[in-house]
């Protein structure tokens, strides 16, 4: 072991016993009174490891000879050293810097204060958790999915959670009776591990191939809110107002939980686990989103997602960034059985050319396709019909399809009805960011609005495409706020926003309680019938000779739609006798006029024995049962811009039940 022959008395003498340590697990562990260190080097001249005494600024430097290398890697066991020291920074060359495998980050508690990297201390990590074995495994057919910003969702005093919890794990926690009421099996977090909420540029000086491969990524725009003077310290632009990276979408310390999501940043891997099982409790699943900055390597990224799903229990991972490897993780054995989300798959690398159907699906498709078709034949757009058709039955036996109309980038629901353009100039940029086309319409007047036919079809609006999400056979994904009309005024990039813009405003609740009310019932009809999630896609025949194909399109004459490219109206048909034998075999019929004018609809005639009644019409914001009086021919009438869904139910049983055969 190398003594270090600095003489400016900086540094202690070393006194700690220096033994050889197996290269994993990376970073720095407590076991008893002894630290297991190891970290990847970058080839540097002389290493090692920097610890810090508790309670004071003096430091032990530990240099590592070459005994303790393996390829890359130095790994040493540093005994009786846990009682004297706190914290400690990775040694290179001179240059002090965090470790990407720590599991506790010091210095960054406050939300949006700039620190830099050498004003940073990496704490030191235990053991893994034993895990309890409380995953949900929900299959995707029954999953709801409700995406949201831990500190955005509850930082609001309008939010009813004391103030000492608000933005954090544990203010979360409050809110999990109110999720359970709305149905969502699924929480998704947008990334809660460890960052510099206010970035900062590289240090002057610090080759690229230095730097941590954890370090946080600075935007553009970032980097341009900081000064570096000729000491090297940094200071805020005069010119420049400093920015928040409120969303979190940028590289960071990925081995631990985010401090300033917690109630006691002392703890936050406690915390962090405290909410989780809380969530598992109450029988519902959390989803992590990670950003990985295209310099990551994917043996981190590995490594990250291992640590997460061992330590933490999580039930998913929803992976952003650039070359992301896909197969890589979709075929590891220890991720085999949680949900793994991403924009597409390579379905043939991952499971061959001849791929059977696994046994319990873990990929999901997250793509924007959906959002983009819902929107356009909800405004009424040409052109929109067949490929609304095609998403809205869109269904693979070996993967899932996630399925939302709103995300955190873009539009809020109630703001998708109310602006036909972006409303981004409190981001400071000109209105110059975030998406120009939202496929949206403002019902006839430019934002907020006391007119009540404006109101009215806002409301009306968003009650159908709420429709269209619960009712595809994809599994729905709602971002918080938007089942009570939450709005961003118009802003489709609040990125930088930690305020009431950025934060969900809990006041809309009582504005909008008949919204509530009707996502309760989506939620509820998609949840108590298999016809709106089948396992499998629906073959559009009567492939079990009942006399009704699975499911059917039908327009102002029965099993005779209207499928031109001006058509903007369209009857769907589901046949209850294709669920299990058990379980309901009630039909569906539901009407989509997403057309100015009025429509009939012929519905299709029933088996003997059952009726046809109306269960919604988002017209007049009823979700109440109630017998249906057929008009000629059995015609019901569907007013502009409007859904309903009728279902037919009866004494009727299965045709033919005992010779049917199964496929």
């Amino acid at each position: 072991m190398k003594r270090s022959n600095r003489q400016d008395g900086s540094y202690m003498k070393n006194e700690y016993r220096i033994l050889p340590e197996t290269p994993y697990p990376l970073g720095c562990l407590q076991q008893g009174n002894d630290l297991h260190f190891s970290a990847v080097y970058h080839g540097g001249r002389e290493c090692g490891i920097c610890l810090y005494k508790r309670k004071t600024s003096r430091r032990q430097l530990i240099l590592f000879d070459e005994q303790y290398r393996s390829g890359s890697i130095y790994s040493v066991q540093i005994s009786d050293a846990a009682a004297d020291f706190d914290s400690y920074m990775i040694y290179e060359d001179g240059v002090l810097r965090c470790d990407p495998y720590a599991q506790r980050i010091y210095g960054l508690e406050k939300w949006g204060r700039a620190v830099p990297e050498e004003e940073l201390r990496c704490g030191f990590g235990t053991e893994p958790l034993r895990p309890l074995h409380r995953r949900m495994h929900i299959p995707y057919e029954k999953s709801f999915l409700y995406c949201l910003h831990v500190r955005g969702y509850s930082k609001s005093p309008s939010s009813g959670i004391p103030e000492s919890l608000r933005g954090t794990f544990r203010g979360l926690e409050e809110k999990i009776t109110y999720l359970k009421s709305l149905g969502v099996t699924a929480v998704e977090l947008m990334p809660v591990y460890e960052m510099q909420s206010a970035e900062l540029p590289r240090r002057a000086g610090l080759p690229d191939d230095k730097a941590s491969a954890g370090t946080p990524a600075v935007s553009e725009k970032d980097a341009a809110t900081y000064l570096i003077s000729e000491n090297g310290s940094i200071r805020s632009s005069e010119t420049q107002k400093k920015k928040i990276n409120f969303w979190g979408y940028t590289g960071g310390y990925y081995f631990t939980p985010r401090a300033a999501f917690c109630a006691d940043p002392q703890n936050p891997d406690t915390e962090f686990l405290h909410m989780v099982h809380a969530f598992h409790d109450a029988g519902m699943e959390v989803i992590l989103q990670f950003y990985f900055p295209e310099e990551i390597t994917p043996q981190y990224i590995l490594d990250v997602l291992r640590f997460w799903v061992s330590r933490y229990e999580i039930d998913g991972i929803h992976l952003k960034g650039a070359q992301i490897p896909d197969q890589m993780i979709a075929q590891d054995p220890l991720l085999s059985e949680i949900k793994i989300m991403d924009y597409g798959f390579d379905y043939d690398r991952i499971y061959g050319r001849n791929r059977s159907t696994p046994p319990f699906r873990t990929l999901a498709e997250y793509r924007d396709d959906f959002l983009y078709i819902a929107r356009r034949f909800l405004k009424g757009d040409d052109n929109t019909l067949n490929t609304f058709l095609n998403a809205m039955h869109l269904n693979a036996a070996d993967h899932g399809t996630i399925n939302y109309v709103c995300n955190y980038d873009g539009l809020r629901l109630a703001d998708l009805v109310s602006y036909e353009h972006k409303h981004n100039e409190q981001n400071g940029e000109s209105n110059n960011d975030g998406l120009d086309d939202n496929c949206s319409w403002n019902c006839g007047v430019e934002g907020p609005s006391r007119k009540r036919s404006v109101c009215q079809l806002r409301s009306r609006q968003i009650r159908n495409i709420l429709t269209m999400l619960f009712l595809s056979q994809g599994t729905p994904m709602l971002f918080g706020g938007d089942e009570f009309g939450n709005s961003q005024n118009g802003n489709n990039n609040p990125y930088c926003q930690d305020n009431a813009t950025g934060w969900i405003d809990w006041n809309a609740v009582k504005q909008h309680e008949e919204l509530l009310s009707y996502v309760r019932f989506l939620s509820d009809l998609r949840s108590s019938y298999p016809l709106f999630h089948q396992t499998k896609p629906f073959r559009l025949m009567d492939y079990k000779a009942c006399g009704y194909p699975d499911f059917s399109y039908h327009g102002m004459e029965a099993w005779r739609p209207d499928l031109s490219n001006y058509s903007h109206s369209i009857g769907m048909l589901y046949c209850g006798f294709y669920t299990q034998e058990t379980e309901d075999h009630s039909f569906f019929y539901i009407a989509y006029n997403m057309h100015w004018k009025p429509v009939t609809f012929a519905l299709p005639r029933l088996p003997e024995g059952m009726k046809w009644y109306l269960l919604s019409d988002t017209a007049a914001a009823n979700q109440e049962e109630k017998p249906l009086l057929l008009q000629h021919q059995g015609q019901v009438f569907c007013d502009a811009r409007t859904v309903c869904i009728y279902i037919g139910k009866g004494s009727c049983k299965m045709p033919a039940l005992e010779k049917r055969q199964s496929f």
